[in-house]
């Protein structure tokens, strides 16, 4: 996602904040605590498994945007995982997954289950292997409220083959630095500019990486294609577009707001996204 687009993400959370209530941790979009008959009690082996796992997993976010750990053995094994948007360098990197296992931690005590979607990261655990499995639940979404000019012409067109360009190629980058990570800018017109930001993690195999992305894309377009802007974030891989006129500065006047929502089940209204939902409720669409 672009950074300008973060900031003003940001800044539009921090403003909605100050009118609800505080939060330890600004970066923070979501959390889910998966409800399960597995879940545990406090001071058990897979709790204390888990905290080693979280622990390990913000260290680590020092030295790679990507990290994977099985820590335990049977019932008491915990599998987690880390994954940085490739935009991000190691030190925005190491603060997001930091933030990120203190806040899921927090918020989902004794769930054996659980991820978390920071704007720069995601976190996640789960007493089951999820590794190399492809996922699409639980997701969030996130989108401008202002809606593409007409003067864009067949933009809804422009975008579904952008980013499928922008997917075929991000599928043959397995092996690349940053796994999967492609971000592409295209003028159209000498209008606009529209940028494509996609990226799996690096576990997946390319087949399941790119069926992910066109998972995700339908969903963001179906909900957010008329929008200047939207991402999409989901277990296993991110979707990202942005438009904006070169003649004009990078970022949007603040008074423009967006929308968000989310699908899936077990969903924990922890920190910022109550007080978001408090705030924004008269605009909040749900799917």
């Amino acid at each position: 996602m672009e950074t300008t687009k973060k900031l003003f993400a940001l800044l539009c959370l921090f403003v909605t904040m100050n009118q609800a209530i505080s939060v330890s941790d600004p970066d923070h979009m979501e959390t889910f605590c998966m409800k399960s008959s597995r879940n545990t009690k406090s001071n058990t082996t897979y709790n204390k498994n888990l905290k080693t796992l979280l622990s390990t997993l913000s260290n680590q976010s020092s030295f790679a945007n990507y990290y994977n750990l099985t820590t335990g053995l049977a019932s008491e094994t915990v599998h987690g995982m880390f994954l940085c948007t490739g935009d991000v360098n190691r030190t925005t990197c190491n603060a997001c997954v930091k933030d990120a296992t203190i806040e899921i931690a927090k918020n989902c005590t004794n769930h054996r289950e659980a991820i978390i979607y920071n704007v720069d990261c995601i976190v996640r655990y789960s007493d089951k292997f999820f590794l190399t499995t492809l996922e699409t639940n639980p997701s969030y979404w996130w989108s401008s409220h202002d809606l593409i000019p007409k003067s864009f012409g067949k933009f809804g067109q422009r975008l579904s083959d952008k980013m499928g360009e922008v997917i075929v190629r991000s599928s043959l980058l397995s092996t690349s630095f940053t796994p999967y990570y492609l971000m592409d800018t295209t003028r159209f017109d000498n209008l606009y500019d529209l940028e494509s930001i996609v990226q799996c993690t690096p576990d997946l195999d390319p087949r399941n990486c790119t069926t992910c992305l066109k998972l995700a894309l339908q969903e963001l377009t179906e909900c957010c294609g008329n929008q200047v802007w939207a991402f999409i974030y989901t277990p296993n891989c991110m979707v990202s577009f942005d438009t904006y006129n070169s003649s004009l500065p990078p970022l949007p006047p603040p008074s423009r707001s967006g929308s968000f929502s989310h699908r899936g089940n077990n969903k924990l209204f922890g920190g910022m996204v109550l007080a978001v939902a408090v705030s924004v409720f008269p605009f909040l669409s749900l799917v």
